[in-house]
């Protein structure tokens, strides 16, 4: 059996659960400074934005995200809190 690193690939392939959708999106989406639209967040996981409504009301109470309507963008406190952020997109 070969070892990873030696030519040969190691993969994984997992299906993401509807309830992890809205914390799989975020990594990735929080991490832009600019920030993306609200829209994108339906297109990419096919939830409505009301889905993650209670997450964006705390992260906006807490300072760490812009209170822009139609974006999701971190403020610089969400940077500098970025897990703490995006676990706040946590299935419960």
């Amino acid at each position: 059996m070969a070892k990873a690193g030696e030519g040969a690939a190691v993969s994984n392939e997992n299906e993401v659960a509807r309830s992890e959708l809205p914390f799989e999106f975020m990594l990735n989406a929080l991490r832009l400074r600019e920030g993306v639209g609200v829209q994108s967040y339906l297109e990419r996981t096919g939830l409505p934005p009301s889905s993650i409504a209670r997450a964006m009301e705390q992260g906006r109470q807490r300072g760490l995200l812009e209170a822009d309507p139609a974006r999701i963008a971190a403020t610089a406190k969400g940077f500098d809190f970025l897990s703490d952020l995006q676990s706040l997109f946590l299935a419960d």
